[in-house]
């Protein structure tokens, strides 16, 4: 989106971080094909069990939230994520956008 100097995920993640996600409230349905220029899926939980995400929890050194969230990654082939969140660089099966 031209308008806000977005050709990348990079540069979205650069947008957010400096605005913050308000800017989207004004236009949800830009925000919306934003994501599909992207390439950005938008996916809910997987529904995994207990003792996989303690696991994760425990290799990787990971909160309960962003163990569900690798989890749920690796169970739709998800292997790219935008993030803020430095622990997912240890996640060895997904790849952090700088």
């Amino acid at each position: 989106m031209k308008k806000y100097g977005i050709r990348r995920a990079y540069d979205l993640r650069r947008l957010i971080r400096s605005k913050g996600i308000a800017f989207a409230k004004g236009s949800p349905d830009m925000f919306v094909s934003l994501l599909r220029e992207l390439y950005v899926k938008v996916v809910g939980d997987a529904e995994v069990q207990p003792s996989k995400i303690v696991s994760t929890m425990s290799n990787y050194r990971l909160a309960p939230k962003d163990s569900i969230i690798a989890l749920t990654c690796k169970h739709y082939g998800i292997n790219t994520i935008l993030t803020f969140d430095e622990d997912f660089k240890r996640i060895p099966w997904l790849e952090v956008v700088p």
